[in-house]
């Protein structure tokens, strides 16, 4: 190639396919794509700049060479250079599809193109560049096909289980049962619970809630009954049973079980849970708690608290879960055990109430007398004991276990102090019957001592003038928390008037 007519036979047809507008084409496809394809994906346009500059090259390499362009070597050249171009605008204008199109399109969990379509179209893509190609070489492609019906139908029996699984997956795409995130069962195996995670040409592939991958051909699962929890709504029902005695109300073990459910994390307000009695059995009477929940993945872990929340929530209420009532355990008890038992346990409580500041007034006699009256309580992790804002007359001690204090304000819920083993709260509301002014929830496991407005009502008609005294107790409790806010002591004036406030508040709340 010696003048400018040797360079422009360069790209006349005869050394580059297409007369060089392959090689244009190829070019603004790849100027496209660097528009198109994020950036975090650029790499992946590197096979098709190389194929296209390594197709310049090598029909360059043939432009030059001498010789006639009928000769064998410029026909080969010239057919590697073809390869080369065609699968450069195969590889671009699969991604320019894929990325200016498809991908934009797709919203959250869902793929306008699924990986199965991806995968046809692709093949497709380059059936057609290798179709041009036998062509080019004077290869007719369709001869290859209808060569042989024997070989067509070997092939077709042994393609039969793939075939089946393609168009299944397929049909799967088309009616979407199911898509990528969606929880499903395909059988009676609970274990064959997942996430789906992958829907490709041949099979499906799922996570199980043990974190186990399980792949499933997509024949299978065109034949199977599908239980799709994550459809129509992204709601779950989900069911806990116990057991009350047969002394217990179902009214009441209605609202128990109502109240505790409402409070476990994960469980939905709404749709509210419902309660159910279902059938008397030799042990008790049968409930049934229905719920529904959105993190299906965490269904079990729900569960397990709802269960937990039951238990507390009924022995916290005088009703234990009735135990099978198989065997007969016949045990010694007079009235000399019972009443030591007894004693021990008051004898425990008073020492409890002893310790708390309010009570130090009392003698030990009236001490005992509140401590006859006074109850113990378990409350579960997470579970509230008070309210903010709610009603109430009584105060707790804490016995074993520690709780948060909040106070809900326009922030949200403030963490004011946490509380221990010796700590009380709900002294005001026991005995001004005023409402929460925070919310007490219990961080693990709590035992609470509980002190009601009853337990109090014998001491103060009995000594009438102890109200006094524990007014000004409850004084100067709230004068030393406002000191530590505002750093400064409140005169002894302010603290003698709000006892007088207090003391005034007292004798009316308990009619003295």
């Amino acid at each position: 190639m010696n003048d400018a007519s040797d360079v422009y036979a360069l790209f006349d047809g005869s050394v580059t396919a297409f007369g060089g507008f392959g090689l244009g084409l190829g070019a603004l496809l790849l100027l496209l794509l660097r528009f198109v394809v994020p950036r975090s994906r650029r790499r992946e346009v590197r096979l098709p700049f190389v194929l296209l500059a390594l197709s310049f090259v090598v029909a360059l390499v043939n432009g030059v060479l001498p010789g006639s362009h009928e000769d064998r070597l410029h026909n080969t050249l010239k057919l590697i250079h073809e390869a080369l171009l065609l699968f450069s605008l195969a590889r671009s204008f699969y991604m320019l599809l894929l990325f200016g199109i498809f991908e934009r399109s797709q919203r959250p969990k869902r793929r306008l193109l699924s990986g199965i379509f991806r995968d046809i179209i692709q093949v497709a893509i380059y059936f057609l560049a290798v179709a041009i190609l036998l062509n080019e070489a004077g290869v007719e492609a369709g001869s290859l096909f209808t060569t042989s019906a024997l070989i067509t139908a070997v092939i077709g029996l042994s393609l039969q289980d793939t075939l089946g699984n393609l168009f299944a997956g397929l049909a799967i795409q088309m009616q979407q049962p199911f898509q990528v995130g969606d929880w499903i069962e395909f059988d009676e195996d609970k274990g064959h619970i997942g996430e789906v995670v992958e829907i490709n040409w041949r099979a499906t592939r799922i996570v199980t809630i043990d974190r186990i991958e399980v792949t499933v051909p997509n024949n299978t699962l065109a034949r199977a009954a599908i239980r799709n929890y994550s459809r129509p709504l992204n709601l779950v029902r989900r069911a806990a049973t116990v057991l009350a005695p047969y002394s217990a109300p179902p009214a009441r073990v209605h609202r128990l079980m109502a109240e505790a459910v409402v409070e476990v994390d994960g469980v939905l307000h709404e749709p509210p849970p419902d309660i159910q009695t279902i059938t008397f059995t030799d042990r008790g009477v049968e409930y049934r708690v229905r719920y529904f929940i959105e993190r299906f993945d965490e269904r079990e872990v729900i569960d397990s608290r709802v269960r937990d929340r039951l238990w507390y929530a009924l022995r916290r209420a005088g009703l234990p879960i009735p135990p099978p009532q198989r065997t007969v355990t016949l045990v010694e008890h007079n009235a000399a055990t019972a009443l030591a038992q007894h004693e021990a346990q008051i004898g425990d409580i008073e020492k409890a109430i002893e310790r708390v500041p309010l009570f130090a007034p009392l003698s030990h006699e009236l001490l005992h007398e509140v401590a006859m009256h006074s109850e113990r309580r378990l409350y579960a992790p997470g579970e509230i004991v008070i309210q903010q804002g709610d009603s109430g007359q009584e105060l707790f001690v804490v016995e074993r276990g520690r709780l948060d204090v909040l106070i809900d304000s326009h922030d949200g819920m403030q963490h004011v102090a946490t509380l221990g083993k010796d700590k009380f709260f709900g002294e005001m509301s026991l005995m001004t019957g005023e409402e929460r002014s925070a919310t007490v929830r219990a961080i693990g496991e709590c035992a609470l001592l509980v002190v009601s407005k009853e337990s109090l009502q014998p001491v103060f008609e009995a000594a009438p003038e102890l109200a006094q005294e524990i007014s000004e107790v409850l004084a100067a409790r709230e004068a030393e928390r406002q000191a530590r806010k505002s750093l400064s002591p409140a005169p002894k004036a302010v603290v003698d008037q709000r006892s007088g406030e207090l003391l005034g508040r007292i004798r009316e709340f308990f009619s003295i």
